[in-house]
């Protein structure tokens, strides 16, 4: 079974993306990835920065090329699937050595082989709210000597990994497969006494000994007044018997990303955690089972909300019910209030229910694909009260 997305669906992305460039008249496009948010870069390119940050030169006309720093070279030709690779100082590591001597190409190097007489003299920049200051900045004194435009362009690519091919299906399918495995395997190794580290370490060697590249995000076990941190890190604190312990897993194939997370109580819980659990589960239920091709994204905000209106738990809630998932664990779209357009087939959403109260939370997680009958749950297992 493939472990990556052949070179063939890197072209035809750039190819797609080309024909969108020539409607929005934007000469070059200009993506950002770094080793936490590497979405930009390796949707077109395969390749995932370390240490220095890295992006793709997309021309309308004539060849992409990938853009590394000074240190990336070898490394960069062992993953990319885009043959012309370009040395920039820009794109070294923050701490920002100088290179003496080396020979390094530029920003107006890589416009002068664009920009001409029938150029629209327009750049546009995706991944914009990740992108350092430093690179921006040299990016725009180059259009400024070709006197081009600057404009964002995230949505045109945003648009295209909107709605996921057979094969990201299929490495997305079984990353989150590994989660859940993973996370069946982590239940009946972790017992109180464990700290929150020593339950992720058991996590991160069992998404690896599954096939997994890495984790999808940074991984998490919070417990006791922990668990009320809507994102978190795993610290020294020791699981207690009787308080809630949330656990997310999640394990990363091909560049593309899964997540499970489940909430859980060593002996017993309190009747209001158990009542808090349950209705966790339940509104997490409600959302699964709404979700389809054609169904307005607002609609599932809803439906949601009016559940745990009725339940008296909506101020409960941070945020909707669900966000896009694929070479990022929490990428576009988000289901919210303010959610204007239709789910489509395949479509793919982590469905993230999170609820806390002063003293407590809990996030019930899962992975699916929208189809035209309904959502296909990539997890789906321990859906239930979990009592270790």
């Amino acid at each position: 079974m493939t472990t990556s997305i052949p070179a063939t669906d890197f072209a035809d992305r750039i190819a797609r993306l080309k024909g969108r460039m020539l409607e929005e008249k934007l000469d070059i496009i200009i993506t950002f990835g770094d080793e936490a948010e590497p979405q930009y870069v390796r949707y077109f390119s395969d390749y995932w920065p370390s240490f220095e940050t890295a992006g793709v030169f997309i021309p309308r006309k004539g060849n992409p090329c990938l853009l590394i720093g000074p240190e990336s070279a070898t490394f960069s030709r062992a993953w990319s699937k885009l043959p012309d690779i370009r040395r920039l100082k820009e794109y070294r590591e923050s701490s920002e050595p100088e290179y003496p001597g080396e020979i390094l190409e530029t920003f107006p190097d890589l416009f002068r082989q664009v920009i001409d007489g029938g150029s629209f003299r327009r750049i546009g920049i995706v991944g914009y709210p990740l992108m350092p200051a430093p690179i921006h900045a040299s990016i725009a004194e180059a259009a400024k000597q070709f006197s081009c435009e600057i404009v964002r362009a995230e949505n045109l690519v945003i648009e295209m990994k909107r709605i996921k091919s057979e094969r990201e299906i299929g490495l997305m399918r079984r990353a989150a497969r590994m989660s859940e495995e993973a996370f069946a395997r982590l239940l009946p190794i972790m017992k109180p006494g464990m700290t929150e580290i020593q339950v992720v370490g058991a996590a991160h060697k069992l998404i690896r000994d599954l096939g997994a590249e890495c984790e999808a995000y940074p991984m998490w076990c919070s417990s006791g007044p922990n668990t009320v941190q809507a994102i978190s890190r795993p610290t020294h604190r020791r699981i207690e018997r009787g308080e809630l312990v949330q656990v997310q897993i999640g394990a990363r194939l091909g560049g593309y990303a899964s997540s499970i997370g489940r909430p859980m109580v060593f002996g017993t819980p309190s009747p209001e955690v158990r009542r808090f659990i349950e209705t966790g589960l339940e509104a997490h239920r409600r959302v699964i089972d709404s979700l389809k091709a054609g169904i307005p994204a607002n609609r599932i905000d809803a439906i949601y909300r009016e559940f745990l209106r009725s339940k008296n738990a909506e101020s409960l809630i941070l945020y909707g019910p669900c966000h896009g998932t694929g070479l990022m664990e929490g990428e576009h779209p988000w289901i919210e209030k303010n959610s204007d357009y239709l789910l489509e087939e395949n479509m793919t959403f982590c469905v993230d229910n999170f609820m806390r109260t002063d003293e407590y939370g809990l996030r019930w997680e899962d992975v699916v694909r929208i189809t035209k009958d309904g959502a296909e749950e990539f997890t789906g297992r321990f859906q239930e009260l979990l009592l270790l």
